[in-house]
């Protein structure tokens, strides 16, 4: 992991598609709801159903979920399939193998416990992290997390493609009731919304013959058709930190404590409050599930980056850049 890109939280999750949905807040059934540009009908929320259909400009997404209640670490499926009702082909979003079609859940982060109250500059830096510290996305630290649904990759990566008249394409996805590999979800509703992009609204910018300078950025934007709906996470999980507690194991490490203290709050920058999963080591990140806690000073800039165990709540590592540094 190159500490360059820990200056400001990093958004994990890959936008398919140039617009919001919101999510919803209720509990109970999935509800069907349509998302598109030009606005659009939506049929009868169904009150027993697995399904979900949403509907516009002669499109229909259709989405069926396995599980509606899950035990935490229990993976619901989701088959989605989006239908050209017209008799125009239409663009869609990526391969026509899969419509760009995507799905993502908004998991709750633990809030408690907090921990104890510190009587020093620690319990500064406590409250700094938990109240303007940043999570990924570059989110308030303990906003609920967007996680993408796992899907497998059905080849090559395109913009677009022509998906023809009356024909239909489908993707089976799922989600793992866990925040991240290897830490349970936790018990509740868990909000989930399966998109798909079509009709591409802009095209690449156009150079003139010869044209050796800058680049614009450019990206894709397609109307969007969605539907939206809630699983209930059910039962005993195991034990996890609360993000108080981990920022209590850092504090009471002597030599950050010290570290800390050599520079008053005013050169703190930036905080970052992770929990984060890696499937390997890689840099100065571990393996496996961590709460990640990063201060970043200015004049000059220097940071520390610390690691702890979501469990048991011990110490792993911290990592200092004390020389001035632009990492």
């Amino acid at each position: 992991m190159d500490p360059r890109r820990r200056g400001t939280a990093i958004l994990p999750i890959v936008v398919l598609v140039a617009a919001c949905t919101a999510l919803p807040t209720g509990s109970g059934a999935p509800s069907a709801r349509v998302d598109s540009q030009p606005p659009a009908t939506a049929p009868p929320s169904p009150s027993a159903s697995k399904e979900l259909v949403a509907t516009a400009d002669g499109y229909t997404l259709t989405v069926t979920v396995d599980l509606q209640t899950l035990a935490p670490g229990e993976t619901a499926t989701f088959t989605a399939t989006f239908q050209n009702g017209t008799d125009k082909p239409i663009d869609v979003a990526g391969s026509t193998c899969d419509a760009g079609m995507n799905g993502l859940v908004s998991v709750r982060l633990p809030q408690e416990p907090l921990g104890k109250t510190w009587t020093d500059f620690r319990q500064v830096l406590k409250d700094y992290v938990l109240g303007k510290g940043f999570g990924p996305g570059a989110v308030p630290a303990l906003d609920p997390l967007m996680v993408n649904f796992s899907a497998i990759d059905c080849g090559d990566y395109t913009i677009s493609s022509e998906l023809a008249a009356g024909q239909s394409v489908g993707r089976t996805m799922s989600w793992k009731a866990q925040i991240v590999g290897g830490v349970d979800a936790l018990e509740g509703s868990v909000p989930f919304t399966v998109s798909v992009g079509y009709d591409q609204q802009n095209g690449p910018p156009s150079y003139p013959p010869g044209y050796h300078g800058p680049l614009i950025s450019w990206s894709p934007m397609f109307k969007q058709l969605s539907v939206s709906g809630e699983l209930e996470v059910v039962g005993q999980r195991q034990r996890i930190v609360g993000p108080g507690e981990a920022i209590d194991s850092l504090l009471a490490n002597k030599k950050f404590a010290a570290w800390l203290g050599d520079r008053p709050a005013a050169t703190w920058s930036n905080a970052n409050l992770f929990l984060y999963s890696s499937p390997r080591a890689e840099g100065i990140l571990p393996k496996g599930p961590v709460w990640d806690i990063e201060l970043f000073r200015e004049r000059p800039r220097n940071w520390a980056i610390a690691f702890v165990d979501p469990f048991d709540a011990s110490l792993m590592a911290v990592h200092y850049c004390n020389v001035p540094c632009d990492r």
